[in-house]
């Protein structure tokens, strides 16, 4: 189930799909899954990882003292061989809970308890019909267009900007902090327009837009069947300065397609731990999921409150094991905060993930976000991000649209904890994820409405070390003639600022700029002709003086 509540955009056009004969037979086949007993007489081992984890996963496990163990192995591919001699499909499997899931009839999956290895066998809805072309090329992208930068140079977020600023994005972005070197899996129900959208042209064409699996068809078909995902990646990863910039627009994205639109089943949520999996594999150090599940087109399928314990749901299990292989897991609260069911649901429910509520532009929850406690007692939603009335991509062109929902609180924190770990890539995201929580406006009272609340992630680099009063990140531009700083505190007086040479001669005056950053930047301009070498700068408010150094290059 996606989590956007309404989509205000380009006016929509409908198509309709007629019901054709074959739908019929394809009903009459299902879904199931099938738990295992075991992985013994496995031909895998923890001792030869490489096998079936990649390099960036297992060095990811090292860095966080993460062992490799059982849960990591495959699924025994004797049982999967005897399993699918029982005249049934693998539509996928689960090495994390020791799971298969299939498409069978009725018959031939009440034949399975039989096999000596199956514990369990779960009816997780009809196997629906395939509905798009198998392994569609992507289109080609074409020049990229003329575009208005409404903020201009000096404010590279453009329409964005408020909403990167209620997280604290800029100063970080500032500093040169964008996502660089961090991959993360956005799990949707598709990404139409992804692969001609000028928005995601920066990460397509330096190789950070990596088309992974489409758990739903089987294929790698990515860029159909919804916009969703493209809206979700476009507040993370798009790149239009002046224009529209995400949060991480230097990050590596790993697409995976794990939602239905074409029905709601809980084989979605085993099509979510697949695509975990995928993810986990691949070396990802975050995941994005802006889904949920509590009800589904089948009503006797549906959650109840008492199970949303973290550890009943097949979506939730998944989430827990994601998040103790050293992923940051954002994924949406929901959006029943203001129906009868009000609560989060799977796998929002699990621990050690962030459920991520979504707020309004003054800070208050928004209304249809989902709220706490989990069946347990703890405290949901995790933290909160803008979620109402978010600046999205459009569905075509560099038009953008206005989107609101959970779907979009998630994706906007997750890109801000990418930008954040890409300053200390040396971190575990236990240590990121501390520091984030730690930042929050009510760490110290969190409730189930706001969970712990707004994250700050500049207080959270700075927490982390970010820099000192001493070595503010300053940067030289000869051909506009500007020396920009990045300051670390907040001046409460009128600022003096001084650059001097060294022979301790006056070279400029200031100026000061008020920014929508959380930190402040200063820009001292008409330096075209200052010469090679080594310069101070002096603050002044008042109260304390702080010097900076800086080298001018030629």
């Amino acid at each position: 189930m996606y989590c956007i509540t309404f989509v205000f955009m380009l006016p929509l056009r409908i198509t309709l799909l007629l019901m054709l004969p074959g739908l019929l037979s394809a009903q009459k086949l299902n879904k199931y899954w099938i738990e295992l007993t075991d992985k013994a007489d496995s031909p895998f081992s923890v001792s030869r990882p490489a096998e079936f984890l990649s390099l960036q996963a297992i060095e990811r496990r090292e860095n966080a003292r993460i062992p490799v163990d059982e849960s990591d192995l495959p699924v025994n591919p004797q049982y999967v061989r005897a399993i699918e001699a029982s005249g049934v499909r693998i539509h996928g499997t689960s090495r994390w809970l020791n799971a298969v899931s299939i498409i069978a009839d009725s018959a031939s999956a009440a034949s399975l308890p039989k096999l000596p290895f199956v514990k369990k066998v779960q009816y997780l809805g009809p196997h629906l019909k395939i509905r798009n072309e198998l392994n569609k090329p992507a289109k080609k992208r074409g020049p990229a267009p003329d575009y208005p930068k409404p903020g201009g140079d000096e404010n590279p977020w453009g329409y964005a900007t408020l909403q990167n600023s209620l997280l604290g994005v800029p100063a970080l972005h500032a500093a040169g902090f964008r996502g660089n070197s961090i991959r993360i899996a956005v799990m949707d129900g598709g990404f139409t327009g992804v692969d001609t959208l000028p928005f995601f042209d920066s990460v397509a064409l330096n190789g950070r837009l990596v088309v992974g699996r489409d758990f739903v068809e089987l294929d790698t078909s990515l860029f159909e069947s919804a916009h969703h995902g493209t809206s979700v990646l476009s507040v993370m990863a798009a790149n239009l300065p002046g224009y529209f910039t995400g949060t991480a627009p230097e990050a590596t994205y790993y697409l995976l397609k794990t939602e239905d639109s074409g029905g709601e089943f809980p084989i979605e949520e085993a099509n979510w731990v697949a695509g975990a999996e995928w993810a986990d594999s691949a070396g990802v150090h975050i995941i994005n999921a802006s889904l949920g599940y509590t009800a589904f087109n089948d009503p006797k399928l549906g959650h109840f409150y008492s199970e949303l314990d973290g550890k009943t749901a097949i979506g939730s299990n998944g989430a827990v094991l994601a998040a103790s292989k050293g992923i940051i897991v954002c994924n949406s609260a929901g959006n029943e905060g203001d129906s009868p069911w009000r609560y989060t649901g799977v796998p929002a429910d699990a621990r050690g993930i962030i459920a991520v509520g979504a707020m309004d532009d003054s800070g208050n929850r928004a209304s249809f976000s989902s709220v706490g406690p989990t069946a347990d007692g703890r405290i949901k939603p995790d933290l909160i991000a803008p979620g109402d009335m978010v600046v999205v991509a459009g569905e075509k062109g560099i038009d953008l649209g206005f989107s609101s929902g959970t779907s979009l609180a998630s994706p906007m924190l997750a890109g801000s904890i990418a930008a954040l770990w890409s300053a200390f890539p040396e971190k575990t995201a236990a240590e990121i994820t501390n520091a984030v929580f730690e930042s929050a406006d009510q760490t110290l009272q969190p409730d189930n409405e706001r969970g712990y609340g707004l994250p700050d992630i500049t207080q959270a680099w700075l927490r982390l070390g970010g820099f000192t009063k001493q070595d503010a990140p300053c940067s030289f531009d000869r051909l506009k003639g500007e020396l920009s700083v990045l300051l670390n505190f907040q001046p409460t007086r009128g600022l003096k600022i001084e650059l001097r040479s060294q022979s301790d001669q006056i070279v400029s005056s200031y100026t000061f700029k008020s920014t929508n950053e959380r930190l402040p930047t200063i820009a001292l301009g008409n330096l075209h002709n200052l010469p090679p070498g080594l310069y101070h700068l002096i603050l002044s408010d008042g109260s304390e003086q702080v010097l900076y150094t800086f080298a001018a290059t030629p």
